[in-house]
């Protein structure tokens, strides 16, 4: 009966030993171990900033075509006797791409050649007796315009026999080959394509609060998803003199070139039309702590981060432009944002 109670006196007194304990051993004491956690140092991710190159970029969507584009066809109907191309060639202006059927005309103008000739000395034969027979000279006229439709009729005969061989206008890429030999050609027959692709162009639109400051040569720049990374320079080639109703835009076209042949017709195109370029402060956008209408950077010397407002004067592909609230070498604090305030000590990772 002695010892319960003496338990009963001593469970409390032991609690309250333990509670103490507890508190004197994880409660900060008051010799600054407070201050020493709170001043733990950061590791972040930080920029140096940088006088760039801030450019005033208009981007839109393109589609690409080819400085030149046609459908191969004859002038002639006949049957095909020799092809020279293959799908895909690469081929040069005048180069002999089909022979047709062509003996027909070869024939003409071997006769109408024979006969030109024996028109021509029939000239000749008037001209000398027109010099003492008076009445030779109605002859000598008459034989002159014999001799004129001859020639006429041989050029014709010519031209046509030379458009019985088909050949290239341009120097350029052709497409499939849509004709064998022993087919039938006409004028509405396709043979193949041909594509001067060494300059391609393309056209988008720009909206028309920029026609004032749109002028020929300024550099456009594309990038197409078949070539990561990679970006194409051009220049503004055509500035079309209306502006469309509906979309209140002017149409732009951009000439870029294309000597690996790597751009294609048709193709959906990223464009930049650079309206202008200055040097400027450039920083991360992800260094950018937006708050209202106002604009913030964690900038860090001696190893402290400080929250300073900047202005931004424009933005483009992850970054921004800054004229004012930083300098150029001070460095700025772009991962490890929402670990730090104003104030905090920070370290830089690498």
């Amino acid at each position: 009966m002695h010892s319960t109670q003496s338990g009963k006196v001593l469970f409390p007194f032991i609690i309250t030993l333990l509670l103490g304990l507890c508190i004197y051993l994880y409660l900060p004491s008051s010799n600054g171990e407070q201050t020493n956690f709170t001043a733990n140092t950061t590791q972040v991710t930080a920029h140096t900033v940088k006088t760039e190159e801030n450019a005033l970029l208009i981007e839109a969507i393109g589609s690409a075509r080819a400085n030149q584009a046609i459908y191969i066809r004859s002038a002639q109907s006949d049957y095909v006797t020799d092809i020279y191309f293959d799908d895909g060639d690469l081929i040069t202006k005048g180069q002999k791409l089909v022979q047709l059927q062509a003996q027909q005309e070869q024939f003409a103008v071997k006769e109408l050649s024979i006969n030109l000739r024996e028109e021509k000395r029939q000239l000749d034969r008037l001209t000398e007796l027109s010099r003492s027979q008076a009445t030779a000279k109605s002859l000598l006229e008459e034989q002159l315009s014999r001799v004129d439709a001859t020639e006429a009729q041989l050029q014709s005969a010519k031209t046509k026999l030379a458009e019985m061989t088909i050949t290239a206008p341009f120097s350029g890429l052709l497409g499939k080959r849509e004709i064998s030999v022993g087919a039938y050609v006409s004028n509405n027959t396709n043979i193949t394509t041909l594509d001067d692709i060494s300059i391609i162009k393309v056209d988008f639109k720009v909206p028309e609060k920029y026609l004032a400051q749109l002028q020929l040569d300024m550099t456009v720049m594309t990038q197409n998803d078949a070539y990561p990374g990679h970006t194409f320079t051009g220049k503004v080639t055509h500035i079309s003199s209306r502006i469309d109703a509906i979309t209140r835009s002017v149409e732009v076209t951009a000439s870029f070139t294309n000597n690996n042949r790597l751009l294609r017709p048709g193709m959906l195109l990223n464009t930049a039309l650079q309206l202008s370029s200055s040097q400027a402060l450039m920083v991360p956008e992800k260094a950018i702590i937006p708050q209202q209408e106002k604009h913030f950077v964690f900038k860090i010397e001696d190893g402290i981060a400080n929250k300073v407002e900047v202005n931004i004067t424009g933005r483009h592909n992850g970054w921004v432009a800054i004229d004012e609230g930083l300098s150029e070498g001070q460095q700025v604090v772009t991962e490890g944002l929402i670990k730090i305030r104003s104030g905090s000590k920070v370290s830089i990772k690498g």
